[in-house]
């Protein structure tokens, strides 16, 4: 099976409330390396920068595509966090370099009318969460121990330089299927 390299942005979108929006996925074809499916799972949205656009352009358009919100109705922050690591993604055996950018909107409602094919198969709901229920949920959050990274974030301190963050860092807990 031969490695795929996928360059992707990740957004920390933050609402007014200092809540950070997660999909929830389930897709038995995204698994580790030794092929131990995930079950549901949240995560921070965004995805693969194409080879034509910027980190800008990417996060505008991931914004779009799994929020329904517009370019004008959110306001990039700068990008704090970075990280790599392997999985098995979609079936096929990849290596994500992933970069965080913070993002923020005033607007609430959001929307999965607008993801793609592949998208609308795994992604079953978005939802905002505060640091609180990233804390207290029994579901699995990735990346793992984002509400320690994500307190800075939250008070508008930033890293002058993007920090690296481990993204192979496994949960603590399964959630039931």
């Amino acid at each position: 099976m031969s490695l795929i390299i996928r360059n992707s942005i990740r957004v920390l979108l933050i609402n007014e409330k200092k809540e950070i929006l997660l999909l929830l996925a389930d897709d038995p074809k995204t698994t580790s390396i030794d092929g131990k499916e995930r079950g549901r799972f949240w995560f921070v949205i965004g995805g693969e920068i194409n080879y034509d656009e910027s980190t800008e352009e990417a996060a505008i358009r991931e914004i779009y595509e799994e929020t329904g919100l517009k370019e004008d109705e959110v306001k990039l922050g700068p990008i704090v966090w970075f990280g790599e690591y392997d999985l098995i993604l979609d079936g096929k055996l990849t290596h994500l370099k992933q970069r965080f950018m913070v993002a923020k909107t005033k607007i609430k409602e959001v929307s999965l009318t607008k993801l793609d094919g592949w998208e609308k198969k795994v992604i079953q709901k978005l939802a905002w969460f505060s640091i609180d229920d990233i804390k207290n949920s029994e579901d699995i959050i990735y990346p793992v121990g984002i509400d320690e990274y994500l307190v800075d974030i939250l008070a508008e301190k930033y890293p002058t330089d993007p920090i690296e963050i481990d993204l192979d860092r496994k949960p603590k807990q399964q959630n039931q299927r």
